[in-house]
């Protein structure tokens, strides 16, 4: 079994923890999609903007991720924890959020069972398992915000 794609996994999943976007970016297919954490799957495009609003309001996010196995060639299944502290206010436009104000709290989300599938040394998909109070609900629901999330 190829170690290949778990190093590309941990690689990504480092640059995102770093805030690194000329690292994460490249590892992203042109037709990524990011499934299972925001309310509808988002295409490359939207989860960069995702990525990037979170690191402007919680620059110390980090996914914690653990339990990192190939399950078959372009397969790679883990297990992410995400833990941070919001410094400053963020926006996500994509998922029709309202600007969200610093608030100064704290997330520890529950854990959240993640799939990546890679295809030509890249990153074409993440499927995150839905898990009560996870995902971007979970996310801003911690830092004290009652807001209805639609995209």
């Amino acid at each position: 079994m190829s170690e290949h794609d778990i190093e590309i996994v941990r690689e990504f999943m480092t640059s995102l923890d770093n805030n690194d976007s000329s690292i994460y970016e490249g590892y992203l297919s042109d037709n990524f999609t990011f499934a299972g954490w925001t309310p509808k799957p988002l295409d490359r495009a939207g989860f960069l903007e995702v990525a990037r609003g979170l690191e402007t309001g919680l620059p110390g996010l980090t996914y914690n991720l653990h339990n990192v196995l190939e399950e078959r060639e372009g397969e790679v299944s883990a297990t992410w924890q995400i833990t941070g502290y919001q410094s400053d206010a963020f926006i996500i436009p994509v998922l029709g959020l309202p600007p969200i104000p610093q608030t100064g709290q704290s997330v520890s989300m529950p854990s959240e069972n993640v799939t990546y599938t890679l295809k030509d040394e890249q990153i074409r998909s993440i499927n995150v398992e839905h898990v009560a109070g996870g995902g971007i609900k979970g996310l801003i629901a911690q830092l004290g915000i009652d807001i209805l999330i639609v995209q």
